[in-house]
């Protein structure tokens, strides 16, 4: 399973959203992230979970969603679309 984080900056790196899930969040283990462009002044990151649990997803989510992060107020949400076989 994976959780989008919408609201990026648009200059964020891998190891800075590691830093906001481990040190401002408290998730410790998750595996690949991957950035991307969310538009022109924002970043999203997806963040491949050890879990297939929608229940633990929505909890990461809501935690993410509405945290105020670098001058930002993140979004986030789970998804199913980019499952790794």
């Amino acid at each position: 399973m994976q959780i989008v984080i919408g609201n990026l900056p648009p200059e964020i790196s891998v190891e800075e959203v590691q830093t906001l899930l481990t040190d401002e969040i408290g998730l410790h283990e998750f595996g690949t992230i991957t950035i991307t462009e969310g538009g022109t002044d924002n970043a999203l990151a997806l963040v491949q979970l050890h879990t297939e649990s929608a229940a633990a997803a929505d909890v990461l989510t809501a935690k993410i969603s509405g945290f105020h992060w670098n001058g930002r107020e993140l979004s986030s949400s789970h998804t199913h679309m980019f499952k790794e076989n």
